[in-house]
């Protein structure tokens, strides 16, 4: 696998991760004391979740069961939903597999179109809460 291919996985893996999180905890830390802000940074923010989308759902349903039945809604309706879904399991399964010392079969074009998918998630949430 070459190297721009694997950089670009663990950016792209990182950045769905941290985009997520941080819309998240940042709309819960409005107007909020210490003390809730240092729980959604300690469980939220720099908990070590995987991007995957049930990972997702799953942060959104602890804290609003609408927000997960919104997110469900949007991307069940959404005419792209089995290539979100697919690209959501094959970046997050190729990050993993790096990660642990596998050599994931991934070009840098499959990368950028799974980026482009799980963005799609990711704009959802910031609509969802905003």
């Amino acid at each position: 696998m070459p190297y721009l291919a694997k950089y670009a996985l663990i950016k792209a893996c990182g950045t769905i991760e941290a985009a997520y999180k941080n819309i998240i905890a940042d709309f819960c830390s409005k107007r909020t004391k210490k003390q809730i802000k240092t729980f959604l940074t300690n469980r939220v923010r720099e908990s070590p979740r995987n991007p995957s989308y049930s990972n997702i759902c799953s942060l959104l349903k602890e804290f609003d069961g609408k927000w997960h039945e919104d997110l469900k809604r949007k991307i069940d309706e959404h005419p792209d939903k089995a290539e979100i879904i697919t690209s959501f399991e094959s970046i997050v399964d190729s990050r993993n597999e790096l990660a642990h010392g596998g050599n994931p079969i991934i070009t840098i074009t499959d990368v950028i179109r799974y980026f482009r998918y799980c963005r799609i998630v990711v704009e959802e949430i910031d609509n969802i809460l905003t």
